[in-house]
């Protein structure tokens, strides 16, 4: 029997199932045979022992791989803190059945940084932990089966940190232990993010740079750095990115329209702005810059925007506010110093003495300090004192407010005050309509009351004959005219930089002048002008100029000469008083003569006045001739006449005739000629003198006296006796009231009046008679009642003696005879009587020839000066004779009107009321 050989085959059994492990449960059958020849025969002879039976039992194994140590790690990875590592295990079941193996997670001991960790089980193998796959602690795997899973650590701080994924059977066998991973974290980097807006402070309408800068600040080099600034919210508030202007100091630019999208071209419109760069090692640095342009839309706001640094899974911000707004600003100071700080020296100005009534100005200059035009006023306040300000603008004129000024614009602003006695202090404030005030302070140390006393005289002496020529009086070509300046300070203060100005009249020529006059100017056009300096107080100064008149004068000009004053205190320049020469080179003559060189009581005299106007040049206007007779001559009324032409009669003031004489032409005269008559107070040489005065053409009006003319008559009392005249009228008195109203009584013809010694007279067909001379005295008349088929009217003049009347006969006499009417008298169909104190007016109105006659009687003691009486007619009378007005003078004694007037209406409604107004 040959051992040998089953021995062989029982080896190769056991070699084979120590390579791979039978499945669990597995029965195994084994059965030994043996074959041998028989010695005896060539046959092999083959024998089978009994049938073992062998049950295979369950064996865990489990395998991961890769395999390390601490010493020579399977994998490693390099993070920065906060970043994690994926570590990539296969986990095969080397058993020999289904076995579910626990999986774990740890860090070795000689880590020094312990990380998180955790099991996530690669269910679709990509090596990456994605959301749907579950951390694990174990996995169930057939025999051979193998499973990826990933062992994840999360990196803290710096240092390093050995992680291993160890697995085992739940029911016992060798675990795999030996699949240590290093995971090195290096220093952190750091980031910080500074944004800049520069100006922070943005115009609208202008541009602002944003500066954005990322630092790696910490101890290690980061991963890609993002720096972005997204400008959605700042565009929606009006600031708007520059294109083009976006720049960065390294890495690539990008630009996005939506905050998702991003792309390195420019798009349109930018609503962020970033830079990619690679890495960034410790200290560097990445910058970004763009423009941002404010709109108007963005006035008064302020935008604050955010710019984020991104590196891994770090990320930092920082902030920056543009505040979009205009920055309006204003100052006023001193001329040429508007920016002077406010409250100081600098910004104040001050004078030490002002007078009230004469502005003291300050001149300032105001300035827009902002950015933005502005609209501005400026007011004036008083902590001391009290003024009236006024403001003037460059031109002058008053300022025109409000003050429209661009940035960096200034205006001239004159402040001038009407200061009240005393200290004064004003504060000047101008203040924009966007808020912004400034304030300049002008002062004024003592404001004192009253004026300068001007005073200017002169003396003139005469060319001719070196003799002076009274003030007032007529100057010629030739003539010297000295005018004298006083000046005198009242003040208690001293007047500065006093100057004394007098422009010469244009027709004198300046000769000299004192104390330093300067004559300037063409002769015609000449000033004088002093600089006088400082005036003390109290002090007074006079200067004189001499002067000639010209052969440009005029006669009947006047010479008009004022001077003025200025002074730093009174900038206003004063006037002094006016002095007047009037000139008159031509002479104006008078020549008077009377019709008789003797006369006796009762004659009449008639003078005739000769004025000659000599000037070849100017003609006299409103001559005034006047003329005094003698005492005992009594002016005719009536009888004064011009050039042969009756005027009215003169005006006599204290016993002078004056007439007037609206012009004598030059090189022309004019001839007055009047009547008077003797009285029985003449007595001698009856001596009249007369005189002309009149205002000369061409300049201001001046008195141009003429000489003085006598006209002479010798009183003669033997010549024969005084004689007069009668006069009067005999007339049927209709309304018995005494007067003779033409239009309303009857004269009666060829009525006879008897005087007393034989003379008589007939009446004419208008009622008149005459009796000439007759001796002066008492004297009877007598109207012859045969003559006449009227009985006389008894008056209280006849003494009651029916149709006789006695009168004391004195020049012109007259004596009226009025006769009752046969049938009645006529009943006035009204009286009105008017009484104003001792003045009274009378009317009646009475029907008469198929009209109205009037009658108006003014009586007055005294003499009364524009006098106006009006008596208005019906509405729709017609005036067909005398007069119902009456203006002028009216003197002492009684005025009479009467007048006819047609009318057809209501007789009740004739009447009307009188209208009298007069001056005494």
């Amino acid at each position: 029997m040959n051992l040998s050989t089953s021995l062989a085959l029982t080896a190769l059994l056991l070699a084979s199932a120590a390579q791979a492990l039978t499945p669990a449960g597995t029965v195994i059958l084994n059965q030994a045979q043996a074959e041998f020849i028989p010695p005896d025969g060539v046959t092999p002879v083959q024998v089978r022992s009994n049938e073992v039976q062998t049950v295979v039992q369950a064996v865990c194994s489990v395998s991961v791989t890769p395999n390390g140590t601490v010493i020579q790690p399977g994998q490693s990875a390099a993070v920065l803190p906060g970043e994690r590592a994926v570590f990539t295990y296969s986990v095969v079941n080397t058993g020999n059945s289904r076995f579910t193996l626990p999986l774990m997670a740890r860090t070795e001991a000689e880590s020094t940084v312990t990380p998180s960790v955790q099991v996530i089980h690669d269910l679709n193998g990509n090596g990456q932990p994605d959301p749907q796959e579950p951390d694990v602690t174990n996995v169930t795997l057939d025999p051979d089966a193998q499973t990826q899973v990933l062992l994840v650590a999360q990196a803290g701080a710096a240092g390093n940190a050995f992680v291993n994924l160890t697995a085992s059977c739940a029911g016992g066998g060798s675990p795999d232990v030996d699949n240590v991973s290093v995971l090195r974290v290096g220093p952190p980097p750091a980031l910080n993010v500074q944004k800049t807006f520069s100006p922070a402070v943005v115009r609208p309408g202008t541009e602002t740079t944003v500066t954005v800068t990322t630092r790696n600040s910490g101890q290690g080099e980061s991963r890609e750095v993002i720096l972005t600034d997204l400008l959605a919210e700042q565009v929606a508030r009006g600031l708007t990115f520059v294109p083009g202007s976006a720049q960065a100091s390294a890495g690539t630019l990008e630009y996005t329209q939506d905050g998702r999208t991003w792309t390195s071209a420019e798009v349109t419109p930018v609503r962020g702005v970033r830079v990619r760069v690679p890495a960034l090692a410790p200290g560097a640095e990445v910058t970004l810059t763009f423009r941002m342009l404010a709109s108007a839309a963005a006035e008064g706001q302020q935008v604050e925007n955010t710019a984020t640094a991104q590196t891994g899974q770090d990320q930092s911000s920082g902030r920056a506010t543009a505040d979009v707004r205009y920055q309006p600003g204003v100052a006023i100071g001193p001329v040429g110093q508007p920016e002077a700080a406010e409250g100081t020296a600098a910004d104040t100005q001050s004078r030490p003495f002002a007078v009230t009534g004469q502005l003291v100005c300050f001149d300032h200059t105001a300035k827009n300090t902002g950015d933005v035009q502005d609209s501005y006023r400026v007011t004036v306040t008083y902590p001391q004192g009290e003024a009236a300000a006024t403001l003037f603008g460059e031109n002058g004129q008053p300022l025109v407010q409000p003050l429209a000024l661009r940035p960096g614009q200034t205006a001239f602003v004159r402040v001038c005050y009407d200061a009240q006695p005393g200290g004064l202090s004003a504060l000047v404030t101008i203040a924009g309509e966007r808020g912004t005030t400034n304030a300049t302070r002008d002062l004024v140390g003592d404001v004192q009351s009253g004026l300068p006393d001007l005073r200017k005289t002169y003396a003139a002496v005469s060319g001719a004959s070196g003799q002076p020529i009274p003030v007032g009086g007529t100057v010629a070509v030739g003539d010297q005219i000295t005018y004298t300046l006083t000046v005198r300070n009242p003040f208690s203060q001293p007047l500065t930089n006093v100057v004394l100005t007098d422009p010469i009249p244009a027709h004198v020529d300046a000769v000299q002048a004192s104390g330093g006059g300067v004559i300037g100017g063409q002769p015609g056009a000449q000033t004088v002008q002093w600089t006088v300096g400082t005036l003390a107080a109290g002090e007074s100064r006079a200067v004189t100029v001499t002067t000639r008149v010209s052969t440009r004068a005029l006669d009947g000009e006047a010479l008009l000469n004022t001077f003025s004053m200025a002074s730093t205190e009174l900038p206003l320049a004063m006037a002094s008083n006016e002095v007047q020469t009037p000139v008159w080179s031509a002479r104006l003559l008078i020549r008077k003569v009377v019709s008789a060189t003797e006369a006796t009581y009762g004659d009449k005299l008639t003078y005739t006045l000769t004025i000659t106007n000599e000037s070849a040049t100017t003609s006299i206007d409103d001559a005034v001739i006047s003329d005094t007779p003698a005492t005992g001559l009594e002016y005719v009324p009536g009888t004064s006449t011009l050039d042969g032409q009756p005027i009215p009669d003169p005006t006599i003031v204290d016993g002078t005739l004056q007439w007037t004489v609206a012009a004598i032409p030059a090189g022309g005269n004019v001839s007055i000629g009047y009547q008077t008559r003797v009285t029985p107070a003449a007595s001698g040489e009856l001596v009249n003198t007369a005189v002309v005065t009149g205002q000369g053409a061409g300049g201001r009006a001046q008195a141009i006296a003429s000489n003085v003319a006598t006209a002479t008559t010798k009183l003669n009392p033997l010549k024969f006796a005084p004689l007069a005249d009668i006069v009067g009228t005999v007339f049927v008195d209709r309304n018995r009231n005494g007067l003779y109203d033409p239009l309303l009584d009857l004269p009666l013809a060829r009525a006879r009046i008897l005087l007393a010694g034989g003379r008589e007279a007939l009446t004419d067909a208008r009622g008149r008679y005459s009796l000439p001379n007759v001796a002066l005295g008492s004297q009877a008349l007598r109207l012859d009642p045969n003559t006449t088929p009227y009985p006389p009217l008894n008056t209280p003049q006849d003494g009651g003696l029916s149709g006789t009347r006695t009168v004391f006969v004195r020049g012109l006499t007259s004596v009226d005879f009025p006769l009752a009417p046969l049938g009645g008298q006529v009943d006035a169909l009204r009286r009105t009587t008017l009484t104003m104190g001792d003045v009274t007016l009378e009317k009646a109105v009475y029907a008469a020839d198929g009209g109205y006659v009037v009658t108006l009687r003014l009586t007055t003691p005294r003499r009364l000066e524009d006098v106006n009486l009006t008596d208005p007619l019906p509405a729709g009378a017609i005036l067909k004779e005398g007069r119902n007005i009456h203006f002028g003078t009216v003197e002492a004694g009684e005025l009479n009107l009467t007048y006819r007037f047609d009318w057809t209406g209501e007789p009740r409604a004739a009447t009307t009321d009188p209208d009298l107004s007069w001056r005494y």
